[in-house]
């Protein structure tokens, strides 16, 4: 269940479970921010240490307090947000326990070096091992951290279309060799949201409103999704959703489920006014010899049909001959969603 509007939880792909932003409101750049804050702090901490260890002085305070790993900003970074879900991942988990055992060997050589006692070449060796192993981890951390900023919107938390792409065009190669192995896989579906009458909500109201609402309708629509369904922030105020194994009456009971889930309930602004919403939705797709390109345009086609048609609704693609796209499979079931709330 989710804490405010627009933080409902993550049903659907297109948005990063491990890196959107967490319970303890922890983000992916946040981070990243860290990883390189510590990065650097470590190469001055240990700049230190080999000062003293060529110069033969005093090591400083710091290097010699016990509990090392604590005596750093990103130690007590770590500390402070222990029960954040993404330090409990176990690639965070195995980068605190080797910068743990970085730092822990790293105080004894310096109360060794304080003492005017020799550090053996075999120890030292060691110390240096488990720094490479500290500063690659981190890296490969930080460049993975930084792939999902660079590819996840940072008002929504929906995947951007950088990411979108690709995933797509994976998406959209799969479906027919599926059912070309008799995987029992409908056609794939793609469908464009926009929300209604945007522009007046930020010329009445304002762009933070505006946000607001965004994020609100991103989280609604993905508290309604199948947990093999995609959703990306498209641009402005539109959304792509992609839609496996769903010919035309899966897919738009889908999107009717989502339909409601913004019309049926005001969204809560931070002023304490509520403000009734709508989206329109259009949908097509994937026909054999059709590609990814003309399966987007089609569903844009169905959106700008549903927008004229009165909005609030949910139109599918028409071919020439005014038939409606795609098979019929309306009496199938849209499996995968259980009805939970969304918490807004």
């Amino acid at each position: 269940m989710a804490d405010a509007e627009g933080r409902e939880p993550d049903r659907g792909r297109g948005a990063a479970p491990q890196t959107g932003e967490s319970r303890t409101g922890l983000s992916a750049g946040d981070m990243l921010t860290a990883l390189d804050d510590a990065l650097e702090e470590h190469e001055r901490w240990m700049g230190r240490w080999r000062r003293a260890l060529v110069c033969r002085i005093a090591p400083d305070a710091d290097i010699l307090a016990p509990d090392q790993h604590l005596a750093t900003e990103f130690g007590r970074w770590c500390a402070s947000n222990a029960d954040a879900p993404l330090l409990q991942q176990p690639a965070m988990r195995d980068l605190q326990q080797s910068y743990r055992d970085a730092m822990s060997l790293a105080h004894l050589l310096a109360e060794r070096v304080s003492d005017h006692r020799p550090i053996p070449v075999g120890e030292y060796d060691e110390l240096m091992r488990r720094e490479d192993e500290f500063r690659a981890r981190a890296r490969r951390l930080r460049d993975a951290f930084r792939k999902a900023v660079s590819e996840l919107d940072p008002l929504t938390g929906l995947s951007t279309r950088t990411a979108m792409m690709t995933e797509l065009e994976a998406e959209f190669a799969r479906a027919p060799a599926a059912a070309r192995a008799g995987s029992g896989r409908r056609a794939l579906a793609i469908a464009l949201a926009d929300i209604d009458h945007f522009k007046q909500i930020n010329d009445r109201l304002g762009h933070a409103a505006g946000d607001e609402v965004l994020r609100a309708a991103a989280g609604r629509f993905l508290s309604r999704l199948r947990p093999t369904d995609s959703i990306y922030r498209y641009g402005g105020e539109e959304f792509l959703i992609c839609l496996p194994d769903a010919g035309q009456g899966v897919a738009r009971s889908v999107l009717e489920r989502l339909r409601a889930a913004l019309a049926d309930r005001p969204i809560g602004l931070e002023s304490g006014e509520e403000i009734a919403v709508t989206a329109s939705f259009g949908v097509a797709t994937a026909r054999p010899g059709t590609t990814l390109k003309q399966v987007i345009e089609r569903a844009d086609e169905a959106l700008y049909a549903a927008k004229h048609g009165g909005r609030n609704r949910v139109a599918g693609w028409r071919g020439r001959d005014g038939e409606e796209d795609g098979e019929d499979d309306a009496e199938e079931d849209a499996s995968g969603y259980d009805g939970g709330d969304d918490g807004g």
